[in-house]
């Protein structure tokens, strides 16, 4: 497959490793505008490391974007990297937004060691908080790492497992009755970890952006030098299942991925055998429960300044139709999958 936007070292890269660097990819205005208010809506104050209250933090959202206005250039080599454009879905994940991810580290970890291998760290895993996960599944083609802040050496990066992504994909082979997240996935990456040798952790610039394959395993790290460590993570959603057996072999880098993880050329035989299934978003509800206080002390700031809450820049203040739109393209109209539960906290380093 021929690609408009990307270099064959760059195809090559991603896919050997599963994963490509874009430096400098973020418009800066969108970095500068909703930066503004991330000390109000954590509660801290930047000067003062004592008042930095959680040391790692997930942010609800409160502005959205489309992701080809917000990082041009990466959003061509994503496109790329699906087959082109015209397979990503046009709505679901297609917004970008400021639910940022925050690691400030703490005094106590900035006196601790370094972690010496990350395979002794647990939370390793694939994103994946909404569908019935197959193969062939594309719902999380692309996991991203949008770099709101510089990250240095042992500043939080994330962890890479460039050569757990073989074992992720023979286990979903070998399970096409496909894994439910919440219930079966379970400890499986971080079992297929332990068996591997090429780890990466994220070293950034602020406006940098990582594309990383859906099923590149990856964890949280811990932050040793004690600042605001600011990403967010979006992914990128296609709007048919991965062709794992096409009649010219002309994959998309994806698919290449997945197939050069089952050291195979195509796999005819590989069939789903249920039902392929969507549900409302686990992890969605800590998030959404942290709207009403971050919403407070945005408009408390505003009429400390003789403004009123319109001059919040919210989604959650623009009315019926903004909420409606927001509900839609995150999934939010979808049924709960009432065995598995939503994620109800915060979870932890």
């Amino acid at each position: 497959m021929p690609y408009k936007f990307l270099t064959s070292q760059e195809a090559d890269h991603f896919l050997t490793h599963g994963w490509l660097k874009v430096p400098n990819a973020i418009m800066l205005e969108y970095i500068d505008a909703w930066m503004v208010d991330f000390w109000v809506r954590t509660g801290g104050d930047e000067h003062d490391q004592t008042t930095w209250k959680d040391e790692y933090q997930h942010l609800p959202h409160h502005r959205q974007v489309r992701h080809d206005q917000f990082c041009p250039e990466a959003w061509e080599k994503i496109s790329d990297i699906c087959g082109g454009e015209e397979r990503i879905h046009p709505e679901r994940e297609r917004w970008i937004g400021d639910n940022f991810i925050v690691n400030f580290g703490s005094e106590a970890r900035s006196k601790s060691q370094f972690e010496t291998s990350p395979k002794e760290k647990k939370g390793w895993h694939v994103d994946n908080d909404w569908y019935r996960q197959f193969l062939d599944s594309s719902g999380t083609a692309l996991t991203i790492i949008h770099c709101f802040t510089d990250i240095p050496a042992h500043g939080g990066g994330t962890w890479l497992c460039e050569d757990g992504i073989a074992g992720i994909v023979q286990h979903l082979y070998d399970h096409p009755e496909g894994l439910d997240p919440g219930l079966t996935t379970g400890d499986m990456c971080n079992d297929i970890v332990q068996s591997c040798e090429e780890f990466t952790s994220v070293v950034a610039k602020k406006g940098d952006v990582f594309i990383l394959h859906g099923l590149l395993p990856h964890v949280a790290s811990f932050n040793y030098l004690h600042y605001a460590r600011v990403v967010t993570n979006p992914h990128v959603t296609l709007k048919e299942p991965y062709n794992l057996n096409r009649p010219d072999g002309d994959y998309s880098l994806l698919e290449q991925v997945i197939l050069r993880g089952l050291d195979r050329q195509s796999v005819p035989e590989y069939e789903p055998t249920r039902d392929r299934m969507y549900w409302y978003p686990r992890n969605w509800t800590f998030k959404e429960a942290k709207i009403r206080d971050e919403l407070d002390a945005m408009i408390a700031v505003a009429k400390a300044k003789g403004l009123d809450e319109k001059a919040v820049d919210s989604i959650w203040l623009k009315g019926e139709q903004a909420r409606k739109d927001f509900d839609e393209r995150n999934g939010l109209l979808l049924p709960v999958h009432e065995e598995a539960g939503l994620q109800l906290s915060q979870h932890k380093l």
